[in-house]
C-alpha cells in the first residue's frame, strides 16, 4: 500500500515537469502608474507652524479683506485742551483807618506868678500855679513863707542846688498828691524839699473869689549859700 503511494507521487510531479517544460513561461506586464522609488529615512517631522501674531492688550485688531487680520496700534489720545479761567478779581479791601494817637491829657500848664526870692538866710523860693485864673498873689506869697520855714537845707550842700516839687492844695488847704517836679541831683537835698512841704501839713484855705476845687503849685526850693 505504501509502495503505491510513493509511486503515484513520483508519476505526478514528473507530468508536472514536463509541462514547465514544453510551454516556457511569459511574462504578463498589467498597466499601472509609474513606479516611484522612496527611500525611507527615519522618522520625518513636520515643519513648524508659522508663529501666530503676538497682540498686545493695548493694540486693536482690525481684520483686512485682502491681507487678513493686521494689528494696528492705538493712537495717542490728543491732550485735552485746558482753558484758562480768568482769574477772580480780588475783593477791595478797605484800607485801615488811621490810627488816631491818643491824646494826653494836657499837661499842667506853669503860671509863674512869685519869682525866685530869698526868704531866709540862704533860702530862696520861688512859687508857680497850673490855673491863669488864679490872680490871688497874697496867698502865694503865704505859702512860699510857711514852706520856706520848715525847710533845712542839708549839711555840705552846694550854692546854687535847686529842686522843684508840685504838689495840690484843697479848699480847705490840705496837702496832697506832692512829689519831685525837676530834681537837683542829690537825693538828700530832695528829700529836705519833700520833708519841708510835709511838714507844712496844712495851708490857709483857697481865697473865696477862687471858683476851683483845688489848685496846683510848683514850689521851687534853692540854696543861695551861708
Amino acid at each position: 500500500m505504501r509502495g503505491t503511494v510513493i509511486g503515484s507521487t513520483a508519476i505526478h510531479l514528473a507530468l508536472l515537469s514536463a509541462l514547465f517544460i514544453v510551454h516556457p513561461s511569459r511574462s504578463i506586464v498589467l498597466p499601472g502608474p509609474d513606479v516611484v522609488q522612496v527611500a525611507l529615512i527615519g522618522d520625518v517631522a513636520p515643519p513648524p507652524p508659522p508663529p501666530a501674531p503676538v497682540v498686545k492688550a493695548n493694540d486693536a485688531v482690525v481684520p483686512d479683506e485682502t491681507q487678513g487680520v493686521r494689528i494696528e496700534k492705538p493712537r495717542p489720545k490728543p491732550k485735552p485742551e485746558v482753558k484758562q479761567q480768568p482769574k477772580p478779581a480780588e475783593p477791595v479791601r478797605p484800607s485801615p483807618a488811621p490810627i488816631e494817637p491818643q491824646q494826653q491829657p494836657p499837661a499842667a500848664t506853669k503860671q509863674l506868678v512869685l519869682p525866685m526870692a530869698q526868704v531866709a538866710s540862704g533860702v530862696s523860693g520861688q512859687v508857680a500855679v497850673d490855673d491863669a485864673s488864679f490872680e490871688f498873689a497874697y496867698y502865694l506869697q503865704i505859702v512860699r513863707a510857711q514852706i520856706a520855714r520848715n525847710w533845712t537845707p542839708p549839711a555840705g550842700s552846694t550854692a546854687g542846688t535847686r529842686v522843684e516839687v508840685y504838689f495840690r492844695v484843697s479848699r480847705s488847704g490840705d496837702i496832697s498828691q506832692l512829689r519831685i517836679e525837676t530834681g537837683s541831683g542829690n537825693d538828700i537835698f530832695d528829700d529836705s524839699a519833700i520833708r519841708a512841704v510835709t511838714i507844712t501839713e496844712q495851708l490857709p484855705p483857697l481865697p473865696l473869689g477862687y471858683a476851683g476845687a483845688d489848685l496846683g503849685i510848683h514850689f521851687g526850693f534853692e540854696y543861695t549859700g551861708p
